[in-house]
């Protein structure tokens, strides 16, 4: 299982993937050796199945459990959190709008965690229907 530690900078930079399609942020996670950060934002923007395959193939179980979890997977979660991947337990719940979880994050200064987090919630507030996920105005 590849287990990895995740700098703040490193999380910010994923946050970014979701505000638009930004470019500077793919190509530092692609140069910095990230690409399962972009893989999962692949997939909890557009359901990309390729980016999910990718990241078990490579045995980035944390992430796939983490994208599991926002889902609302229990056993996902329960995985998260017996294998002592809190912060990420901790950031899908957040994405499931528990305030705790939130208020943890952000009081245990995981707030790169916390903007992930945000930044998901938003997106998903956006009409990204079409290909690029841009939201597109009336």
């Amino acid at each position: 299982m590849s287990t990895k530690i995740y700098k703040e900078d490193a999380i910010r930079q994923m946050t970014l993937l979701f505000l638009a399609t930004h470019t500077p942020s793919y190509n530092w996670l692609v140069e910095k050796g990230h690409r399962e950060l972009i893989e999962t934002s692949e997939f909890i923007k557009f359901g990309n199945e390729k980016s999910f395959k990718w990241l078990l193939d490579q045995k980035f179980f944390v992430l796939a459990a983490f994208i599991n979890a926002i889902d609302g997977n229990k056993k996902a979660f329960r995985w998260l959190i017996e294998n002592k991947y809190i912060i990420w337990a901790a950031t899908a719940n957040a994405v499931n709008k528990d305030t705790k979880a939130m208020i943890w994050l952000r009081k245990n200064n995981f707030t790169a965690y916390a903007e992930l987090a945000q930044a998901i919630i938003e997106f998903g507030k956006t009409d990204n229907s079409d290909i690029t996920g841009y939201y597109k105005g009336p």
